[in-house]
C-alpha cells in the first residue's frame, strides 16, 4: 500500500486545509497515511528560523485572508480562531499517542475541526475531551500516558527525526524520503507515493 508520512504541528494555520482533507483523499487512493505529530517550535530554534507570521505584520494579515480564501475554494468551512498562536506542546504529546495507538486520524480531524470552525480552543480542556470522545477514548487514560516520561521523551526526539527529514515547517509531508512542504503540496506528494507504491 502506498503511504505518505504527514508531519504535523496542531497551532500551523495552513495545517487545517489538510487536515480536513487528506483522511478523504488517502480513502479515495488508497493511501496509508503515517501520522507523525510533532512540535515546531524547537525545529525552528535549531534551524534559527523567525516565526513565520510575525503579529500584526503584512505576513501575517496575508496569511489570514489567504487561509479564508483557501478553505472558500477548497469548500471547507472557515471560522478564525480567536487565539494564535498558543502552545501546542501538550496537545501534540498527545497526538503522538494517539499515533501510536492507531487512533489519529479522528483525534486530529476533530480538533482541528472544533477549533477552526466552531471556535473550541486547540487543546483546552473542551476541545481535548470532544476530540477524544470521537475517537472512542477514555481521557484519564490518555492524559495519564500523555504525560508519562515516555511519551514525552518519545515527543523530544520527534524534534530530531523531523530535523532529520529537512523538515521546517507544517503540514509537510515525507514520500519515499523526498519532502512537501505546505498545503499546497499536498496532490503533489500523494501522486508521488503513488508513484513510489
Amino acid at each position: 500500500m502506498a503511504k505518505i508520512e504527514l508531519w504535523l504541528e496542531y497551532a500551523s494555520t495552513y495545517s487545517y486545509l489538510t487536515v480536513a482533507r487528506i483522511g478523504k483523499l488517502a480513502d479515495a487512493k488508497g493511501l496509508a497515511i503515517d501520522w507523525q505529530p510533532f512540535w515546531l517550535y524547537p525545529v525552528r530554534e535549531e534551524q534559527r528560523l523567525p516565526m513565520p507570521f510575525p503579529e500584526g505584520s503584512a505576513r501575517a494579515r496575508y496569511m489570514w485572508t489567504d487561509l479564508e480564501r483557501r478553505a472558500r475554494e477548497l469548500g471547507l468551512p472557515y471560522r478564525r480562531p480567536e487565539v494564535y498562536p498558543f502552545n501546542s506542546m501538550p496537545i501534540g504529546r498527545v497526538a503522538l499517542l494517539a499515533a501510536r495507538e492507531g487512533w489519529c486520524r479522528p483525534f486530529t480531524e476533530e480538533a482541528f475541526r472544533l477549533h477552526w470552525t466552531q471556535g473550541v480552543l486547540m487543546g483546552t480542556a473542551e476541545n481535548l475531551a470532544a476530540a477524544l470522545a470521537f475517537a472512542k477514548q477514555d481521557p484519564q487514560r490518555v492524559q495519564a500516558l500523555a504525560a508519562s516520561v515516555e511519551i514525552k521523551d518519545a515527543f523530544k526526539q520527534q524534534t530530531e527525526r523531523a530535523l532529520e527529514r529537512g523538515i521546517f515547517g507544517s503540514p509537510s509531508f515525507v514520500v519515499d524520503g523526498e519532502l512537501f512542504w505546505g498545503d499546497d503540496r499536498l496532490e503533489a506528494a500523494i501522486e508521488r507515493a503513488l508513484r513510489a507504491a
